[in-house]
């Protein structure tokens, strides 16, 4: 997997994030996703790409026009990946940030996200 083609992928798996309709959302996530996908994060694990696109739905709805935007360049090595976006809400100030852990399929789609919101805490040198 190189770099562009991850950044190619991601940003098709960023953009299904921000879908409100749900057809282009879930041809967004097929492009993006394999069928069997995990996705899981601090609130919630869903064991499909149409489980995942299903919440996503209800994200959506619970939070019109909030999205998420890309802050850092998508990084990559091997079969793994990872990318640094922030929740930008409805009224435009910046919430909520999180740093993604993905695994690429063979056919170069996502086969497994991890989320984890917020920054990494400090702690002690050992």
């Amino acid at each position: 997997m190189d770099t562009d083609e991850a950044r190619r992928i991601v940003d098709v798996y960023v953009d299904a994030w921000n879908e409100p309709f749900a057809d282009e959302r879930g041809r967004m996530l097929a492009q993006a996703m394999i069928e069997q996908s995990r996705y899981v994060d601090p609130n919630v694990e869903c064991e499909s790409r149409c489980a995942l696109d299903e919440y996503i739905g209800q994200v959506l709805a619970r939070h019109p026009g909030r999205r998420i935007v890309l802050i850092s360049e998508v990084d990559v090595h091997h079969s793994c990946g990872r990318f640094h976006w922030q929740l930008v809400r409805a009224d435009g100030t910046r919430g909520q940030e999180s740093v993604d852990f993905v695994e690429f399929a063979g056919d170069g789609r996502i086969a497994r996200v991890t989320g984890f919101f917020g920054p990494l805490a400090p702690g002690d040198v050992r």
